[in-house]
């Protein structure tokens, strides 16, 4: 009975040791909601991951982004205005580290860590595709930049539309047929209606 006693005892120790060190080494987030998110990060944006996640130090790695849209930090990171930018996280997923994966677009809350950005999944950076509604509350915020091929597109001037991005090539070409046809046609004709009519009317007046 003494042996079944301390078999009991030595199992029940030793899952109990067991569980709590897979709890202390597993990642524990707090619930956020997307604007607290938003308000915790210094730099929101997406982008594709171009290259295999490298060794950044010790216990971390990093990958450069092709920056297609930003939300937030233009202004207090102006590096990522250049279009490509190094993010970096944790190694390994218990330390809430981000699985960056070649070619695949992320939604990415960043931290300012010099010249780079870090991130966690706590932060809330996933694949873009499974943060839609994230994207829908950063939608009624509005971008305050825009890349395709990493190249900043100012929509108030002409520019091609070649590349990918979240903006698609058709989105691109109806809106330079709006900026080039439709916007100077739509000042033009209320133009145009009123001087004839002012001048039928000073025709008729004779």
């Amino acid at each position: 009975m003494k042996t079944r006693l301390l078999i009991f005892t030595f199992v029940f120790s030793a899952m109990s040791i067991i569980f709590s060190i897979s709890d202390v080494s597993a990642c524990l987030c707090d619930e956020l909601t997307v604007e607290q998110r938003i308000n915790r990060a210094d730099v929101v944006f997406s982008g594709t991951a171009k290259d295999s996640p490298w060794s950044f130090s010790d216990d971390s790695i990093a990958t450069g982004f092709d920056v297609h849209r930003v939300w937030k930090g233009g202004d207090v990171f102006p590096l990522i205005k250049n279009g490509f930018v190094i993010v970096s996280t944790a190694k390994v997923s218990t330390a809430c580290g981000v699985n960056f994966i070649q070619d695949k677009e992320y939604l990415i809350y960043g931290k300012i860590d010099g010249n780079n950005l870090q991130t966690t999944t706590c932060d809330g950076s996933w694949f873009l595709d499974g943060r839609n509604d994230d994207v829908k509350v950063l939608e009624t915020m509005g971008s305050t930049h825009v890349f395709i091929d990493a190249r900043e597109i100012n929509f108030s001037q002409s520019h091609d539309c070649r590349g990918p991005g979240l903006h698609s090539v058709e989105e691109c070409e109806f809106g330079k047929l709006v900026r080039n046809i439709f916007l100077p046609l739509g000042i033009a004709f209320p133009i145009v209606g009123i001087t004839v009519f002012f001048l039928w009317r000073k025709r008729n007046e004779w």
